[in-house]
């Protein structure tokens, strides 16, 4: 590192900017303000990648640098795939401590040696400390780490590397990085709210004082015209003309304050602005018109203005819209003649419809209204662009690139958020955080920016490798740029830091240019890409509440509708025979309905307690209620242990679909399960029989079919019955029928049954239902821009994506014949058929677009569709690297709108969705009144109503209820040894000096490394025994001090004594029996330690007791996750378990 770098801080100064724009504050500020509890998140990752590292090094130091050598070469690597993997040496059996690895060498070829430097040039391992913690770094941004894990199961085995790395994802990947979420998303939120709240204070004393004027004003002309009113010399006529005016500015005024409310569509812009231009034609109409002509225009205009505002004339424009995206959306490659001939005219036709149209609303509302609109001056600037590219196209062959602006026009769909108020108010929150969105993109490109330019310093022209320079490098501009974006996005991050650290020395000098890609993805991916979905969870909000906001307002327009029509009746039918008042009316409607919720309430309770009736119906007009079989039936399936027993055949039939062998058909254990299939569908169907007898099929309510559980259960058991009836026939015509492996695929449905009967595992299901309802809208907009983005493409890349095996020629005239390939091993040529392909992910027509666009979407493999796009050359053309870079803002953009905002606005939908949830339990006050009797004995909780208490004052008793007292021991004698005991082990200083213990310990720990020296490695052992002795003896003075029983009450004691009798078995047996068996496990009590320091931080502790919260809801969430994984398992061994050979 040189003073050159010092040169990218120069790119600081736009950050100046930021103090002269409102919304840039609020996201800068945001951020700042989030760096403190950011910090402490920090320091919790970083003792989490301690933990793991450690783990890591006690486990798989120096497991990585073994590899299959070749017998005739000794530093030939023998490669299996695309690079080498690490190997377990199955002669090595004096190390009873190494489990048996996976991949074996063939002793014919090849055998394991360790003399390679490991996976990654040499960066990934857990040889030492810094390795290790950067491993686990790189594992915790999911990026590489199943190559690790399998890595790791090559050369030790796959029995246990599990058990490592899934709680590393889950722990450090979903939860940890997730904190950062929840710490921007306040800090925005509250920042937003301070700098609206001061915008509004200014905006309020600048109208005051405007006002304040005008009211003087007003106030002085007002007086002028009494005095001149008052005058004798003023005619009559005059003192009317001045009277009418006031009338008039009167009514203005009123007219004024009615047009506050938001602005939608064209429609509303223009029904609000167009009666100040009617009022400006009729002032004109009342004077003397020169000619009929001109009486004439102006009722056709009149006439031309009222189409234009119709219903019908909108829904025509809507539906050429939808035409003309039909046709820009059929266009493909290689599509026919008389094809593309039509949609060339039929281009014309649209777009003289369109000018028409624009035309014709110029005309009837005036240029001033029309342009008013923000939809009508988007309407003009496409049609604009679409006439600019009909003329170049003329003068030119091909496209401009401007014909994207056709698909722009389906954005006009937007009209429709007129009569779609929840749609509407989606859009409203979207645009409305514009500014926070553009200020947080600027804030963006200047961290691109910068970290660009200092990446060029470090690393510019350094990429050089045996095949040639990387797509991914920082020689120019704009490809550091890409590369950082790529980075950004968190795609194979890592696998431009192997290239860096390896440009600048490898791993034995260029480790310190980790730090680079570190800060770069901390500060990038994880604090800045948050804040979009800070704002999106924010905005969304806002919508929702604007959304519940108006049907509030809307029923209680209705409710005051119905009140004043109930009213005029009873003052008719009072006139006519003298009723009660209507105050009188609804006290005794109030108390009927007290009643009749009083009687509800009864009833359920006393439905909870006891036996569930019979529905008093007759079942599939046979079983009346008083039949015997249909009792017998209700009985059955109302039985304690009925639900039960389902479950636990759920459950076996479950395992037996795990169990089933999808490759051999004809296998012994398919056969087997085959018949244990039968008799769950027997089950299964008797199951159903009995509950149709018991509740009716369909048609009264509460019957079997009107609830969509059991109408899956149906379903699944029809489909299972079907396909055993086609194995039984053995029928020719249903022997190899896929119809029979599509129906036995519904059985994995069969789970699913469980969640109905888990109260629990049913909420967080609904919540999940709950969301997908209002995703509606949000789909809506997605699916629209992903179109948009899809015909964008298709103009862009249409027949571009084409290349030949052969690399040196790039057409498909010459892409034929054969040509020699130099194999990598032996050096020698081989022969091979040129061929002429295109790319898996392709822009061909607009559903291969919407795939491609897709899966660039998730994020994962799109660096290299992005390098396929920028290689496209021209139709029917080979690639050429970088032949058009520019063609990388298309994905920087769909970046931005996709990945960035959208799919965050879905993660902030189910988080609203979840937070809604919350406040309805809050609202409905299902807290359990016994426990605040028991919890608190003052009297007025009892005559207290949880429905009336606010929000906070009812989280507030739920948390009372649910909180336990911390408990503190105190020796009753305060004298004695136990007394003296205690007075030490509560004492800050013995606190202190543990901790002082634990951080050596940690210390000492982290001091281990692959090949270390082996008077180290035994002072280090010794150490280790003198560490877990001072351990040993803080429990046992515990034990002492706080006595056994007062000891164990404390889970923190509990995880100390488990720890100390882990450890010092561990030192044990590493003392007398090291090479006798495997003690690996044990090892895990040396870094177990490391936990008991996080009680002692104020901060840490609440951020535990965060994820404790958490965790506590978890399992349902967890149950339907593997719920889910299990089904889509299933599916995938029935479908595609021979699809790969």
């Amino acid at each position: 590192i040189d003073l050159r770098t010092l040169r990218s801080i120069r790119v600081l100064r736009p950050l100046k900017l930021v103090s002269g724009v409102p919304s840039l504050q609020v996201v800068l500020k945001s951020i700042i303000k989030a760096m403190a509890p950011l910090l402490q998140i920090g320091l919790l990752v970083l003792f989490a990648i301690v933990i793991f590292a450690i783990i890591g090094l006690e486990f798989y130091s120096g497991a990585l640098h073994k590899s299959c050598y070749s017998l005739e070469n000794a530093f030939e690597i023998v490669e299996e795939g695309d690079m080498p993997t690490p190997c377990y040496d199955d002669d090595d059996t004096m190390n009873v401590e190494l489990p048996a690895g996976v991949h074996l060498c063939n002793h014919n070829e090849s055998a394991c040696i360790e003399q390679w430097e490991g996976p990654n040039y040499g960066i990934t391992n857990f040889d030492n400390i810094g390795f290790a913690m950067l491993t686990v770094f790189q594992c915790i941004t999911m990026e590489g780490w199943t190559s690790t894990m399998y890595w790791t199961n090559d050369a030790l085995g796959s029995t246990f590397n599990w058990i490592y790395f899934v709680p590393l994802i889950i722990i450090g990947s979903f939860f940890m990085l997730n904190l950062v979420l929840g710490v921007l998303s306040g800090e925005f939120a509250r920042e937003r709210e301070k700098v609206e709240n001061r915008q509004e204070f200014l905006k309020l004393r600048r109208q005051q004082q405007l006002e304040k004027e005008l009211n003087g004003f007003v106030e002085w002309i007002c007086k002028a015209e009494e005095i001149i009113l008052a005058e004798d010399r003023t005619t009559e006529e005059e003192r009317m003309y001045i009277m009418e005016a006031r009338k008039k500015a009167a009514a203005k005024r009123k007219k004024l304050k009615n047009l506050g409310k938001s602005k939608s569509s064209e429609t509303d812009d223009e029904e609000a602005t167009t009666e100040s231009g009617d009022e400006g034609i009729l002032k004109k109409e009342k004077k003397p018109a020169k000619s009929g002509f001109w009486r004439a225009e102006k009722r056709f205009r009149y006439g031309i203005r009222h189409t234009v505002k119709t219903q019908w004339f909108y829904w025509f424009v809507i539906v050429l819209v939808f035409l003309n995206t039909i046709c820009v959306a059929v266009e493909h490659y290689g599509q026919p003649n008389w094809l593309s001939l039509f949609l060339y005219y039929a281009e014309f036709a649209f777009l003289g419809l369109f000018m028409c149209e624009m035309l014709i609303k110029i005309y009837a509302l005036g240029p001033r209204i029309y342009f008013e609109s923000a939809f009508n001056r988007f309407d003009c600037i496409v049609i604009a662009g679409s006439i600019f590219e009909v003329v170049w196209s003329a003068y030119k062959e091909g496209s401009f690139g401007i014909s994207v602006l056709r698909a722009l026009r389906l954005l006009r769909i937007f009209k429709v958020t007129k009569y779609w108020s929840s749609l509407r108010n989606l859009v409203i929150s979207l645009l409305s955080s514009m500014r926070s969105i553009i200020s947080l993109l600027f804030l963006l490109f200047l961290f691109i920016l910068i970290f660009a330019l200092l990446g060029m310093q470090l690393f510019g022209g350094q990429f050089i490798l045996p095949e040639g320079t990387p797509p991914t490098n920082f020689n120019t501009f704009t490809i550091a740029l890409l590369t950082v974006f790529q980075i950004l996005t968190g795609e194979d991050w890592n696998e431009v830091m192997y290239l860096g650290i390896n440009s600048q020395g490898g791993h034995e000098s260029g480790m310190i240019y980790s730090l680079y890609f570190i800060i770069l993805t901390l500060f990038g991916n994880y604090t800045l890409l948050n804040v979009f979905l800070a704002i999106a969870v924010d905005n969304l909000a806002n919508a929702q509440e604007l959304t519940a906001a108006e049907e509030q307002q809307q029923e209680r327009d209705k409710e005051k509708q119905q009140m004043e029509l109930e009213k005029e009746m009873e003052a008719l039918q009072k006139a006519k025979d003298g009723t009660p008042t209507t105050e009188e009316a609804e006290a005794e409607k109030e108390k009927e309905t007290k009643k009749e919720e009083a009687k509800a309430e009864e009833e359920e309770e006393e439905q909870g307690e006891g036996p569930k009736p019979m529905l008093p119906y007759s079942c599939m007009f046979i079983f009346s209620s008083t039949n015997p079989m249909r009792r017998a039936a209700h009985w059955v399936v109302n039985l304690r242990y009925f639900d039960f027993f389902i479950m636990i055949v759920i459950s076996l039939s479950s395992i037996a679909l795990a169990a089933e062998d999808p490759v051999q058909e004809d296998a012994p254990r398919n056969i087997v399960l085959n018949n244990l299939d039968y008799a769950f569908t027997c089950v299964f169907t008797i199951e159903l029989l009995l509950k149709l007898i018991d509740l009716g099929v369909i048609l009264h309510p509460g019957s079997y079919l009107r609830e969509i559980w059991n109408i899956m259960d149906a379903v699944v058991v029809g489909c299972a019955v079907i396909s055993i009836g086609f194995d039984i026939s053995g029928s020719d015509a249903g022997a190899d029928l896929s119809t029979i492996k599509s129906l036995r695929v519904l059985r994995v449905l069969r789970p699913l049954k469980t969640i109905k009967r888990v109260p629990k595992l049913k909420a967080v299901f609904d919540c999940v239902v709950g969301s997908l309802k209002n995703v509606i809208n949000i789909l809506i907009v997605y699916i629209l821009f992903q179109f948009i983005f899809a015909v964008i493409a298709v103009q862009l890349f249409n027949g571009k994506f084409f290349y030949c095996s052969d690399d040196s020629k790039h057409n498909s005239i010459d892409c034929q014949g054969s040509y020699f390939v130099f194999d990598e091993v032996d050096g020698m040529p081989k022969k091979a058929d040129r061929e002429w392909k295109t790319q898996y992910f392709n822009y061909d027509n607009v559903a291969t677009a919407m795939l491609t666009l897709f899966a660039v979407q998730t994020g994962e493999g799109w660096p290299q569709v992005l390098q396929n796009s920028m290689a496209a050359t021209y139709e029917d053309q080979g690639p050429i690297q970088n032949f058009r870079i520019e063609m990388s803002i298309f994905y920087v953009v769909y970046f931005v709108v996709f990945p960035f905002f959208f799919v965050n606005i879905f993660v902030a939908l189910i988080i609203i969705t979840f937070q809604e949830q919350g406040e309805a339990e809050l609202q409905d006050g299902e807290i359990d009144k016994n426990q605040v009797i028991d919890f608190v004995e003052i009297q007025f909780l009892n005559n207290f109503t949880f429905n009336i208490l606010p929000e906070k004052q009812k989280s507030c008793i739920d948390f009372t209820i649910g909180a336990r007292p911390l408990e503190r021991y105190i020796p009753t004698k305060h004298s004695g040894f136990k007394y003296t005991v205690w007075r030490i082990i509560v004492s800050a200083p013995f606190e202190y000096f543990i901790m002082s213990l634990i951080v050596f310990n940690t210390l000492l720990l982290m001091l281990k490394c692959h090949d270390q020296n082996k008077k180290l490695e035994n002072f280090m052992k010794y150490l280790n025994m003198i560490f877990t002795g001072m351990f040993s003896v803080e429990t046992v003075l515990k034990i002492i001090g706080f006595g056994a029983r007062n000891f164990f009450k404390d889970a923190w004691n509990v995880f100390d004594l488990i720890t100390v009798i882990g450890s010092i078995v561990d030192a044990l047996i590493l003392l007398l029996w090291e090479n006798s068996f495997n003690v690996g496990f044990l090892r895990l009590f040396r870094a177990a330690r490391l936990i008991k320091l996080l009680r002692q931080g104020d901060t840490i502790r609440i951020l535990l007791w965060t994820f404790v919260q958490s965790f506590k809801a978890l399992p349902y969430v967890c149950l339907l996750i593997a719920m889910l994984f299990f089904i889509y398992a299933i599916i995938g061994m029935q479908v595609s378990s021979t699809a790969v050979r």
